[in-house]
């Protein structure tokens, strides 16, 4: 018995001061951008992202502000990271058993997003900074990336058999004729200045009335909670895909940008995250969350 103790604690004593096993510690807490001379901005099977090593960052859910998260759906994301001295990027891979992106009341969409440090030395508060520190947020949402690669669907995508009686101000005009209305067959009929004025979120430019999306990314910047705004200059890169219940999604940024809203990105600086689950009725301040990583870059 003494003998098989004694064995147990040196067993114990080696895996605590092996270096290997030190380092798969470390990793966990530490996020580490490999310099590639290709960064795949849209390709998320590039074999190039396995020269970036994996880090599994545990995410929580948030129950300091309402609307909080009462149960988690989603325990984890897997982060790779890879730059080329101009820019860098964030494979971000995580389990979701439905993919969550319908255009319809409290239906709510797959999210994800990065949040980065204007000034690193001095770190803000993780949840969204403070007042006086800053964050940078980059958000990419499954619902834009549909817009792109769908086209942006309006009521008549989910409910083909609606009626409508009157379009007074598309151009051309809709109203209905005989036993079935005239349909508007793309959101063009929408966007003349006479039509702008009755669809207020894309006459006010807001990002979620956008009709011709280029990107499924939006970069925010916030000093606390309630205080997420949209920069005004978009220069962040994303694209996401959902297979047999994983999502993959791919988020990238400048290292060096003359906007200054956006995070400086120097050899050492940190990483948070955040993460929803659609399904689960997911939404603003409904989600999961990670605090403050280390994020080294390799030069």
């Amino acid at each position: 018995m003494i003998k098989r103790l004694s064995l147990l604690l040196l067993l114990v004593g080696l895996f605590l001061i092996n270096p290997h096993c030190a380092n798969v510690e470390q990793n966990q807490n530490i996020i580490k951008s490999v310099r590639v001379k290709e960064v795949p901005f849209k390709d998320l099977r590039s074999s190039i992202w396995k020269k970036a090593p994996v880090t599994r960052v545990n995410v929580i859910p948030q129950n300091m502000t309402l609307p909080s998260l009462q149960t988690p759906t989603i325990q984890y994301i897997n982060v790779r990271s890879l730059h080329n001295d101009n820019w860098i990027a964030f494979l971000l891979e995580w389990e979701d058993k439905t993919r969550d992106a319908t255009v319809d009341v409290n239906k709510f969409t797959d999210q994800v997003a990065v949040q980065l440090p204007l000034d690193p030395k001095s770190l803000p508060a993780f949840m969204m900074g403070n007042k006086g520190g800053r964050v940078h947020i980059i958000h990419w949402k499954a619902i834009w990336q549909d817009d792109i690669e769908k086209g942006y669907r309006d009521v008549q995508t989910l409910h083909p058999n609606y009626w409508v009686d009157l379009y007074f101000f598309s151009e051309p005009m809709i109203y209905a004729e005989g036993e079935f209305p005239l349909q508007p067959t793309t959101v063009d009929y929408f966007i003349t200045p006479e039509a702008l004025n009755y669809i207020p979120g894309a006459y006010a430019r807001n990002p979620i009335s956008i009709f011709h999306r280029t990107q499924p990314v939006e970069e925010a910047i916030a000093e606390g909670f309630g205080t997420f705004t949209t920069q005004p200059k978009q220069n962040a890169i994303g694209w996401g895909r959902w297979e047999k219940g994983v999502w993959k999604v791919i988020i990238a940024k400048q290292i060096v940008s003359d906007d200054p809203n956006d995070a400086p990105v120097p050899e050492k600086t940190y990483i948070a995250f955040a993460a929803w689950n659609g399904s689960d009725k997911n939404v603003g301040a409904r989600k999961h969350y990670a605090p403050w990583v280390e994020l080294v870059v390799e030069r």
